[in-house]
């Protein structure tokens, strides 16, 4: 098996490191700027005689509004009757339940209508940002008080933020003509409703009270019937589904996508800094981050800056991995600028993420140490001599035919750079050898100190003048 692995790391270490980072440059930068344009040309054009059916049925996030403000912005370009926000929500992000709140009161030239089953938290500023409202029945809204997470689990926020999304949810019912006292009850359990909540309680509304109270207009059976009583009986309906690339988007937005390909990006390049050459590690690494580039572009509010933060650490760790010996300040700073956008991107689920990412990466830590317990990378992690036996001492295990006892001493040249492991030329043989976790340029003469099987460990032998001839240099 380690000599299948050796085989492949030869054959897949590039002669010159500059081109493989060229490479992973270009091809991160077209991931991460290439216009995710399918979006826009996903669907027909609907008659002029339609309603549209916005369905929000999951967790909002930034790519809810994304996909929100997408189809606002085509009804204000093919006219349909009206745009129908469907909610069967738990609610989600106070950010982007602000960005489609905005988008419904003053971005759509249409008229707008709520149907619904479910809005909870974020899910009922959004229905009563319409302006009419259904509720079918057994359906529910309320429940809206802004939480955060700690590491301690999820919290009430302080009073300041709890009074500004409080303030929205009155100035929307307010702008929509509903009663601001339930809106404001919804959010601020100190609120009492007569006959509907205490000072302890938040408002939740069921279908008949938010009729009742003012939260909403009608109670209809069905979405249809909903739509007769608002005045469109007769209209066709259309229901706007997400493409491909908006079900992508919203599904690599999750914290815990983010958290796993952060680690498999990080530790992708990690494993190629114990590795010479380029594999496969280092590919899938920068597979992983140049989808997180791509998450943040599609389904985030992510800038131009923080794309430029993701991609500068992209290229900063894959310099470390390919180009410099170690693990010095290009790697430090690729962690740094990506942990930062990262940060930025998505402040609000920053904890989930850096939880994630703990976990999948003690898992990956995990499942290496554990399925290559001989690689490079667990050597590091693993003593590699026995008791009473001296570091120089030559490991024997019977039966085995891959023993290289007979190049212990033996003085040869490093044909790679060892950081910490290589090639070596021993008199006419090229050997697979590794450091004692030291860095040594190609072209430095070499001992081997230590053979356990077929790994070979070798050390710069300083006592020797570096080869200046073609073939003492031969790379």
């Amino acid at each position: 098996m380690n000599r299948v692995l050796h085989a492949v790391r030869r054959s897949s270490a590039p002669a010159n490191p500059a081109r493989p980072l060229a490479w992973l440059v270009a091809v991160a930068l077209l991931v991460v700027a290439v216009p995710w344009s399918s979006s826009a040309r996903a669907q027909s054009s609907p008659s002029a005689d339609a309603v549209w059916v916005i369905p929000i049925e999951s967790e909002i996030s930034a790519a809810t509004a994304a996909f929100v403000r997408a189809r606002i912005d085509r009804a204000n370009r093919e006219r349909p009757l009206a745009l129908v926000l469907y909610l069967d929500t738990p609610g989600g992000q106070i950010a982007a339940m602000q960005r489609i709140v905005d988008d419904v009161l003053s971005r759509a030239e249409v008229p707008t209508l709520a149907v619904v089953r479910n809005a909870f938290s974020a899910g009922a500023l959004i229905a009563m940002a319409a302006e009419q409202v259904a509720m079918l029945p057994g359906s529910a809204i309320g429940a809206a008080t802004p939480i955060v997470a700690t590491p301690l689990g999820v919290a009430p926020v302080d009073e300041k933020f709890n009074s500004a999304v409080r303030g929205e949810f009155r100035a929307i019912a307010e702008a929509r003509g509903r009663d601001p006292r339930i809106a404001e009850a919804m959010v601020d359990a100190r609120i009492e409703i007569p006959g509907l909540a205490t000072s302890e309680e938040l408002v939740t509304l069921t279908a008949a009270e938010a009729v009742e109270y003012g939260i909403a207009d009608v109670e209809a059976r069905t979405l249809q019937d909903a739509l007769e009583r608002f005045g469109y009986g007769g209209a066709r309906v259309e229901r706007l589904e997400p493409n491909t690339a908006e079900r992508v988007g919203t599904f690599l937005a999750n914290p815990l996508i983010v958290a796993l390909l952060l680690v498999l990006g990080v530790g992708g390049l990690v494993l190629e800094f114990f590795s010479p050459g380029f594999g496969i590690p280092g590919g899938i690494g920068i597979l992983a981050l140049a989808l997180l580039g791509l998450t943040a572009f599609v389904a985030t509010p992510a800038g131009p800056i923080d794309l430029i933060l993701i991609l500068v650490g992209i290229v900063l760790l894959a310099i470390e991995a390919l180009v410099l010996p170690g693990f010095g300040v290009a790697g430090v700073l690729g962690l740094g600028v990506l942990g930062y956008a990262v940060f930025r991107v998505f402040q609000e689920s920053w904890l989930t993420v850096l939880g994630g990412s703990t976990v999948f990466g003690g898992l990956l830590l995990a499942s290496l140490l554990w399925v290559l317990p001989y690689s490079r990378v667990a050597s590091r992690f693993r003593l590699a001599t026995r008791i009473g036996r001296t570091p120089d001492a030559v490991a024997v295990t019977p039966g085995r035919s891959d023993e290289r006892g007979d190049l212990l001493e033996a003085v040869g040249a490093a044909l790679t750079d060892l950081r910490p492991a290589g090639l070596a030329r021993f008199g006419d043989e090229r050997v697979d050898v590794v450091t004692l976790g030291d860095y040594v340029a190609a072209g430095t003469p070499v001992r081997v100190v230590r053979v356990e099987g077929n790994r070979v460990t070798v050390r710069a032998h300083e006592t020797l003048v570096p080869p200046t001839s073609a073939e003492g240099a031969e790379r």
